[in-house]
């Protein structure tokens, strides 16, 4: 059930950012998705995880007062 929670949120990003595609006609749903857009938004997560990765390493290295 968490899985698809995750799963369900992930494509919700994708697709507030662009990435991904929804429309419909004539009864039909199509999905296209934008790889570069989506390459680039998983670029920027994992750069930003990383920086909070970096930062929260720096606060527990930093004695407390």
């Amino acid at each position: 059930m968490r899985t698809l929670m995750l799963l369900g949120l992930v494509v919700a990003g994708l697709v507030v950012a662009g990435a991904i595609h929804i429309s419909q006609s004539n009864g039909t749903i199509e999905v296209s998705i934008d790889k570069q857009k989506v390459e680039a938004v998983a670029e920027g997560v994992a750069r930003e995880g990383a920086q909070f990765m970096r930062r929260a390493a720096a606060d527990q290295a930093t004695p407390s007062r």
